[in-house]
């Protein structure tokens, strides 16, 4: 694959989500393998997904699950194989701490066997070996939710 000048969006837009692409690698994955496509279907739904596109596809999914206020936990996290090494995990990452509805979290969690050094560098510290956590201090300076 040619890695040159890919260009890569970032949307929190649902309707966008090719959920049968995603059900597909995470019922694959380490973390999630015998999670029903029901069950997926329902944490999508329940969660602020996003995904990431390239060359007129899907190519990457995060959500996170919060009450908007305390607690987010960021989760299901991947990139297509063929995508990866072009940053496309931090650019969700981003997205997501970005996103309006999340902006007075100020308590971010996830579990990950493998991806700690791409966590610590959006601010997440180790609190087990799989589990880790970012705090937002800023979280109480931004305008409440409506």
């Amino acid at each position: 694959m040619d890695r040159g000048d890919k260009v890569i969006e970032i949307s929190a837009d649902r309707a966008r989500l090719d959920l049968d692409y995603c059900y597909d690698f995470i019922a694959q994955s380490y973390w999630a393998g015998g999670r029903t496509r029901g069950e997926f279907d329902r944490s999508v739904e329940m969660s602020f997904p996003i995904g990431a596109y390239c060359d007129g596809r899907q190519v990457g999914f995060a959500r996170v699950v919060s009450d908007q206020i305390a607690i987010a936990y960021v989760a299901d996290v991947f990139v297509d194989p063929a995508y990866r090494r072009l940053g496309i995990a931090a650019k969700m990452l981003d997205a997501l701490h970005a996103l309006p509805d999340l902006g007075r979290v100020k308590r971010w969690l996830l579990a990950t066997h493998d991806m700690q050094p791409l966590y610590r560098q959006h601010g997440y510290t180790d609190l087990d070996d799989v589990m880790m956590m970012r705090l937002d201090e800023d979280a109480r300076n931004r305008d409440p939710l409506g």
